[in-house]
């Protein structure tokens, strides 16, 4: 080969790898402008963090209680509680008894007590076919009780309550509505 073909071999390798590396660079800026972190919103005063996607289990003497899923927590240092929204709290099945699962748009747990206050369509369902809606319910750890002062219904099987106020026991399945109370009870065979 020709010295003269060997040095325009030589340069159209040159611009073609100038080229090439100017088309990598250009390419990574505009990647690395796309990548960058969006800003996030301050946190109020009396909340110490902020949590996406959460997963909290209780277990007492080596047996789950319930687990409890957020979209996000915010927890509040004066309270000592965290503000939960998007909430899924199941709680766990006792002896012969399924589980029961509670959904809510927000709740209150409260890290001392254990306590988680359900507001905004609470719902809950339970592995045998209970399920109960109100706009607001409250489940207290130490007793294993689900409670609401609002109205609520009921139904379990061919049982359909009513009323304004309720105290579910987890473990036994007790159930007492306060008052204003009606009540539809299905026969085998239809109403």
């Amino acid at each position: 080969m020709s010295r003269q073909k060997k040095i325009r071999l030589f340069l159209a390798t040159a611009i073609v790898l100038a080229g090439v590396s100017l088309i990598v660079t250009v390419m990574l800026k505009v990647e690395q402008r796309n990548s960058q972190p969006r800003k996030l919103e301050p946190l109020p005063r009396n909340v110490e963090m902020a949590l996406q996607n959460v997963h909290y289990s209780e277990v007492k003497n080596g047996a789950k209680k319930w687990d409890l899923f957020a979209a996000q927590a915010l927890f509040d240092r004066k309270k000592e509680a965290f503000r939960l929204k998007a909430v899924r709290l199941v709680l766990a099945a006792e002896a012969g008894v399924g589980s029961v699962t509670l959904t809510a748009d927000q709740a209150d747990y409260n890290s001392e007590t254990k306590d988680v206050h359900l507001s905004g369509n609470v719902v809950a369902t339970s592995d045998s076919g209970m399920h109960f809606s109100s706009e607001r319910a409250c489940y207290l750890a130490d007793r294993a009780l689900i409670r609401t002062n609002d109205p609520v219904r009921f139904i379990d099987g061919r049982i359909d309550l009513s009323g304004v106020g309720m105290e579910l026991n987890v473990a036994t399945r007790d159930l007492k509505i306060m008052k204003d109370v009606s009540a539809d009870i299905k026969s085998g065979h239809g109403k």
